[in-house]
């Protein structure tokens, strides 16, 4: 009589389901931790400026003015005017003036914020008890006012751009559509603008009433 060889047990599907799972969270735990890590250190360029800082306060205040001052300037024989904001004039004013703007709004408020000025792009970070979120975006001129392109975002120095657009469901609200409106029926059309590293300029045209009203 011969003996037939025992057949193998055949893993079950559940059995498989287990084995594919574990294998998958031994690969993709090292990279969450990786990620968990890159997320939570400080980005190299963040070193906001303290709300306290007495100086800064004082530029933000001369900053603030002076744009006042340009914008609401009657240009009857220049129309047309260029200004350039320097980052650390703008980082001055989002240290010291933007939180009591918000307070005098009933406004939340995060943490400290810090601009960055690259070539081309601009990028915004933010302090939160979790860790420091930033967005990204090259700004352009468009319609009398600005639109922003190529979004990006990011938490410490790990970039997410999976989640820019996801997490930004109200980033449309940041562009402005059309010429900024004075007071007294005026308009300032934005005509070029231009990030270089460490600046901000722009071309603008302050028109009319009258021209704005068409």
């Amino acid at each position: 009589m011969t003996q037939t060889a025992p057949t193998p047990a055949r893993v079950s599907l559940p059995r498989r389901l287990v084995r594919t799972t574990l294998v998958g969270l031994l690969v993709l735990l090292p990279l969450l931790v990786v990620c968990a890590v890159l997320a939570l250190r400080t980005p190299a360029w963040w070193s906001p400026i303290q709300r306290a800082d007495a100086a800064a306060a004082e530029r933000g205040a001369q900053v603030e003015q002076a744009l006042v001052s340009e914008f609401t300037r009657v240009r009857a024989d220049a129309p047309e005017w260029s200004i350039r904001i320097e980052q650390r004039d703008a980082n001055a004013w989002l240290a010291t003036r933007l939180p009591a703007w918000l307070e005098r709004r009933g406004l939340p408020q995060a943490g400290p914020v810090q601009v960055l000025m690259g070539p081309g792009w601009m990028r915004v970070g933010v302090e939160l008890p979790q860790a420091i979120v930033w967005w990204q975006a090259s700004p352009i001129a468009q319609a009398g006012g600005w639109k922003l392109d190529d979004l990006r975002m990011g938490a410490g120095r790990l970039p997410l751009p999976g989640f820019s657009l996801m997490a930004l469901p109200g980033i449309e609200q940041a562009s402005l559509e059309g010429p900024i409106r004075l007071a007294d029926g005026r308009q300032v059309r934005i005509l070029d603008l231009e990030v270089l590293p460490g600046e901000l300029r722009l071309r603008l045209r302050t028109e009319s009433a009258q021209a704005s009203g068409r």
